[in-house]
């Protein structure tokens, strides 16, 4: 696997070109993301993998107008992995509660009143 600072900049890279970029990050029983839009991805991404979390790809949503359209790219570490691709796919059919994931503040930091 490559380092965490490799994926974030793949990540920021992405994101120059689309509304918004994920990276997907499995667990056992859930999935966490990191996103383009945040301050500190690669603190976020260090923590979710020192937690026990795999990087398995990224989630790129594109807006036009109203309706957002999702798609995927499993890292070069899963590219021929079937199941990286089936299980990025199926994310997409939560697109609306990753968006909503999206625009949560970070845990731990107050908001503003």
């Amino acid at each position: 696997m490559r380092k965490t600072s490799d994926l974030v900049n793949e990540m920021r890279a992405e994101s120059e070109h689309a509304w918004l970029v994920a990276i997907a990050v499995g667990f056992e029983t859930e999935t966490k993301f990191v996103f383009s839009s945040r301050r500190h991805p690669l603190e976020e991404l260090d923590q979710l993998v020192k937690n026990g979390g795999s990087p398995v790809g990224l989630l790129r949503f594109d807006k036009e107008n109203s309706t957002v359209q999702g798609s995927y790219r499993p890292f070069l570490e899963y590219e021929h992995e079937e199941w990286a691709k089936t299980y990025l796919a199926g994310l997409l059919d939560k697109t609306d509660e990753i968006l909503e994931l999206s625009r949560d503040r970070v845990p731990g930091f107050p908001k503003a009143y």
